[in-house]
């Protein structure tokens, strides 16, 4: 759009403000797939970046924090994952590898607690109300709530006697794993592990979510020197009642209204009453064989494999050298190719009811490359672990750094893109209206704009600032020149 007093063709172009191009020394840019600004210097060591009201601050490898003050949020990262420091309005987290926690904050009821563990051996919250306080220490004493997987632990001289609760069935240990009693919720049960065991649950009732009865299904269970013998009976009271037996290692069978399974040493036969198949297999599991309208499939394991169904689709090729699954649905589809695992993997997914796709492609250790949802895209070349992890961000910001020897990000809506090699020794950045570079720690850079291209060798020649749009009153202004500029105004490209 030209401005007053200018023709159609000599609209005013706005350049960025000046940004210090240093190389790996020290380098100032626009971000290409956030709106912001970051900064890198010492080659990858140091950098921030500021985005959304989203700070980040690295010296990588070491450290790293990011925060989000609107949201009152906060990441540390210490050699991670060494040390870790999560914060979310009043709740906090703090890590040590993985195994020794230190957390807490407000519950729903708006109960204060704090929370240690330094697992297995030391567990303890804190509250002031007292209602959610445990202790424990192994495997000396302990009473510990709504952790490992279970409502309440209670030990003393563990594996002498363990008490666990989950919902209302309770079980009593005595030298853990060997003995155990069960009661509760209809739960009877007893062991004396490997030798025998039995456990037995009637059918109960419940009222859901929307007042209406609704049956529980019940179970029996019973053992003989384990895993030898074991035979079941669950979901009794229920549509699908089941019975399973099982003779280690030469018999399994499994009756259901809906499938039944038997198998014998390597034969095994499957007949799918629900999706609506017939599988075979012998010598089970390389050789195998389905058919129905609800799966087809064939298997040559190691050599070679296919299975169909009316969403989903997998194929192998001398496993684990060649995999491929995809899943479709009406809204949704994916769709993964993998050679070796993590030696090359190409994942694609679309949301057909938005019309977004989501593509990531990974060489290990070589490069990884992908593009979101909002066609955003980033190339990175040597991605030793972002192929393994692909969704850790605490790897990308404090490890890719280190060594990314070449980054490219494109991001179409904004007509941005970026490009760096050897941490900013040479880099290029170009928008709707400008294209600029900088080469070897910054002693030559190049600007292109549709008003011409010009140099700076050295750091002489023309400054890179906005100039000052012409009035309705005065000639277009025509910016001087020095000796070292070379500028075309008839080139536009």
């Amino acid at each position: 759009m030209a401005t007053a007093g200018t023709t159609p063709h000599e609209s005013v172009v706005v350049r960025p403000e000046p940004q210090a191009w240093w190389g790996p020394l020290f380098s100032e840019f626009d971000l290409t797939l956030q709106i912001g600004s970051g900064t890198e210097a010492i080659g990858p060591i140091w950098g921030s970046s500021e985005s959304d009201g989203v700070s980040t601050w690295r010296i990588s490898p070491l450290f790293s924090r990011e925060t989000e003050p609107q949201l009152e949020r906060s990441e540390w990262e210490l050699v991670y994952p060494f040390f870790t420091y999560d914060r979310f309005g009043t709740e906090w987290k703090v890590q040590f590898l993985q195994m020794l926690h230190f957390s807490g904050g407000s519950t729903l009821d708006g109960d204060v607690k704090k929370r240690q563990t330094l697992f297995p051996f030391y567990f303890r919250q804190e509250s002031p109300g007292g209602t959610n306080d445990y202790f424990a220490l192994a495997p000396f004493y302990g009473h510990i709530r709504n952790r490992l997987f279970r409502d309440e632990v209670r030990f003393a001289l563990f594996p002498l006697w363990l008490e666990t609760r989950k919902r209302d069935v309770v079980t009593r240990n005595f030298i853990a794993p060997f003995f155990h009693i069960r009661s509760g919720g209809g739960v009877h049960g007893w062991q004396v592990w490997p030798v025998v065991g039995a456990e037995s649950k009637p059918p109960t009732l419940r009222t859901n979510v929307i007042d209406e009865p609704e049956v529980v299904p019940g179970h029996e269970r019973r053992f003989f020197a384990w895993p030898f013998f074991f035979q079941e009976r669950k979901g009794i009271g229920g549509p699908n009642p089941t019975t399973n037996l099982f003779l280690f290692p030469t018999h399994l069978r499994s009756r259901s209204p809906e499938m039944d399974h038997t198998w014998w040493f390597f034969f095994s036969h499957r007949t799918n009453r629900t999706d609506r198949f017939e599988e075979w297999a012998f010598p089970w599991p390389f050789l195998g064989r389905s058919r129905g309208p609800g799966k087809h499939a064939d298997r040559v394991w190691p050599i070679w494999g296919k299975a169909t169904n009316a969403t989903q689709q997998s194929d192998f090729l001398a496993w684990p050298f060649y995999i491929h699954k995809r899943s479709t649905t009406p809204t949704f589809e994916r769709e993964r190719h993998r050679f070796l695992y993590f030696g090359y993997s190409d994942l694609r997914e679309e949301d057909r009811t938005r019309g977004e796709a989501l593509r990531r492609r990974d060489l290990w250790p070589l490069f990884a490359w992908r593009r979101d949802r909002e066609g955003l895209e980033r190339l990175q070349v040597l991605a030793p672990l972002e192929g393994i992890f692909p969704s850790n961000k605490s790897i990308e910001r404090l490890y890719s750094p280190i060594w990314a020897v070449w980054r490219s990000e494109a991001n179409p809506k904004a007509h941005a893109s970026s490009r760096s090699l050897l941490w900013n020794l040479w880099r290029q950045e170009q928008r709707r209206d400008y294209r600029r570079s900088s080469v070897f720690f910054g002693l030559i850079q190049t600007e292109k704009t549709p008003a011409g291209r010009s140099w700076r060798i050295l750091g002489l020649g023309p400054r890179q600032q906005r100039p000052t749009p012409p009035s309705a009153s005065s000639p277009s202004h025509t910016p001087p020149r020095s000796f070292l500029t070379l500028a075309d105004t008839r080139d536009s490209r």
